[in-house]
């Protein structure tokens, strides 16, 4: 996903500030408000959380930085675990199939789940190229778990 990040980086405008930007409601969805900073990634964010709620102290930026990408991580691991442990059958169509779930995914969690637990800006707050940045990235994911999982099968 970071090499997808990367080479699509030049082509994504920035997060423009509107005018409603003023007031939180009109930025964030989550019943929660927005739990991150601005500038703040949703990974970036979920690791300061966690570390801020165990350690009691805001990380240093080194320390944010190795927590966002842990954090990141964590949840990419986790998600292609649980995707090799409820797919059925063996894979006819890798790139149809890893197309899907990386589709899936960038809906349920970057278009859904991030925005509703307040770790990023309700999604019409981002210009269309950041979210075809992030399916673009989600696309490479979703590819790569499912050719992996293959690949795992066919060498036990």
């Amino acid at each position: 996903m970071e090499i997808l990040r990367r080479i699509t980086a030049p082509l994504v405008g920035k997060h423009a500030s509107k005018p409603t930007d003023v007031f939180l409601s009109e930025r964030t969805m989550s019943p929660f408000g927005p739990q991150h900073e601005p500038d703040e990634g949703a990974t970036e964010a979920l690791g300061r959380i966690v570390y801020e709620r165990v350690v009691g102290r805001e990380p240093s930026p080194r320390t944010k930085t190795v927590l966002s990408w842990t954090a990141h991580l964590a949840v990419g691991f986790a998600t292609a675990a649980l995707y090799a442990v409820i797919r059925g059958g063996k894979n006819k169509h890798v790139l149809l199939e890893g197309a899907l779930f990386g589709t899936g995914l960038w809906i349920v969690m970057d278009e859904l789940t991030v925005p509703l637990l307040g770790l990023s800006d309700k999604p019409t707050a981002y210009p269309a190229s950041q979210h075809a940045q992030a399916l673009a990235q989600h696309l490479g994911f979703g590819i790569a778990t499912v050719a992996t999982t293959r690949a795992l099968e066919d060498w036990r």
